[in-house]
């Protein structure tokens, strides 16, 4: 694909849009018509996995740095919707995954690529139990 194709990884900017848009969807409808929402939204386009050319991980690096410096700071849940969106869009086949440790109860999102999780580092992930995947 050309520099300018659905490949490209999004800019900070784009990304910090892509969490405000998210952190108002989920204040405005909750977290089931949040998750529906991203699911309609990143099902645009052919399907390919990210992992030989670092989409995903620089798409993730930059969601995080705008992340760090969104208002209030977004947490894991807005960063990885959003995540999930933009992947999706540029035709990467990411999945959102959600996790719970029972007691004391905590609960964490992610995204991953290939059962790989690309905006958490895999000792984390394993310290909750994922939740079966959500349906497409």
């Amino acid at each position: 694909m050309t520099s300018r194709g659905r490949r490209d990884v999004p800019g900070v900017m784009r990304c910090m849009l892509a969490l405000l848009v998210t952190r108002l969807h989920l204040k405005a409808f909750g977290f089931g018509r949040s998750v529906a929402r991203a699911r309609r939204m990143g099902g645009r386009g052919p399907a390919f996995t990210a992992a030989a050319d670092g989409v995903a991980e620089r798409t993730a690096h930059r969601v995080a740095v705008a992340g760090a410096f969104f208002p209030g700071r977004a947490v894991c849940l807005e960063q990885s919707l959003a995540l999930y969106v933009l992947l999706r869009r540029r035709g990467v086949r990411a999945e959102l995954r959600l996790g719970v440790v029972p007691s004391p109860f905590h609960a964490h999102a992610w995204v991953e690529v290939d059962g790989v999780p690309v905006n958490e580092d895999a000792e984390t992930v394993a310290r909750f139990l994922p939740m079966p995947a959500m349906p497409a």
